[in-house]
């Protein structure tokens, strides 16, 4: 598990890197024009959406016929892919804490019940999306996977916007949203581990 979270994290490095500076200068700009939580939200999608392309880079750089012949389980693969997302969408969240708490501190508007309702939100909407698009982007080509990417935040978004129906209060509405994103998440990922891992996709 550590060598391919490994190569899948050189296969990146370069592009997280660029993604968070520019993230850094155009976000905290962006905190002064609207809530500074947004910061959160953003970070999370983004680190993870950067994650789920490595199974692309995998496929295109023959990686994956090459895996086939050493001794490395499909479900491995599968569970790496899982973890590297859930890894990088945590890195993003905590980066856009501390970027929504630095612009909060400027702006003089620290509130706790605020950062804790997009944290929500951030979770619900990262472990839903990638519930869709990680088992996608194994099953279908570059082209079509990008479908799923189109398909999987509004849809995370509108299942979010369903919690607030159902919970008059906001935080409960969040904690819910959140919770129903982690369940997702895990049967996507047993789901995938035990239908995916068996078909010949390489």
């Amino acid at each position: 598990m550590k060598g391919l979270l490994l190569k899948d994290f050189y296969l990146i490095e370069s592009v997280l890197w660029i993604n968070l500076a520019i993230f850094t200068v155009v976000g905290i700009a962006l905190a002064f024009f609207t809530s500074t939580w947004v910061l959160t939200v953003l970070a999370t999608i983004m680190l993870g959406t950067v994650s789920v392309s490595t199974i692309n880079m995998d496929k295109t750089s023959g990686w994956r016929k090459f895996s086939g012949v050493i001794p490395v389980a499909k479900k491995l693969v599968m569970d790496s892919k899982y973890a590297l997302y859930l890894l990088l969408s945590g890195a993003g969240c905590l980066f856009g804490m501390l970027l929504g708490v630095v612009t909060s501190l400027l702006k003089n508007q620290l509130e706790y019940d605020t950062m804790l309702i997009f944290i929500g939100i951030s979770i619900a909407i990262a472990l839903i999306s990638g519930s869709i698009t990680i088992p996608c982007n194994f099953l279908f080509s570059e082209e079509k996977s990008i479908i799923s990417v189109v398909i999987s935040y509004p849809l995370a978004a509108a299942i979010f916007a369903g919690t607030l129906f159902l919970f008059e209060n906001q935080q409960a509405a969040c904690g819910a949203a959140a919770l129903l994103g982690i369940m997702v998440f895990i049967i996507s990922w047993r789901i995938t581990r035990r239908l995916i891992a068996a078909k010949d996709i390489a």
